[in-house]
């Protein structure tokens, strides 16, 4: 769904968020999301991707016809 940089981007800002000392959001489930948005990253620069991103592309269901 997102390429590689704006998943970096995500997270720098959740960790940001995270750092806050009046911020309503931090809890259990900003520390999951960080940590699995982190893992996700991780795996993607280990197992680099073959020139195209994983996600979803709306316009191939028109080629197949």
């Amino acid at each position: 769904m997102f390429n590689h940089e704006q998943k970096r981007l995500i997270l720098r800002i959740l960790m940001k968020e995270r750092e806050r000392w009046f911020s309503k959001n931090k809890g259990k489930l900003l520390d999951k999301t960080i940590s699995d948005l982190f893992q996700m990253i991780r795996n993607e620069s280990h197992n680099p991707y073959e020139g195209y991103d994983k996600a979803l592309d709306w316009f191939d269901r028109d080629r197949r016809k």
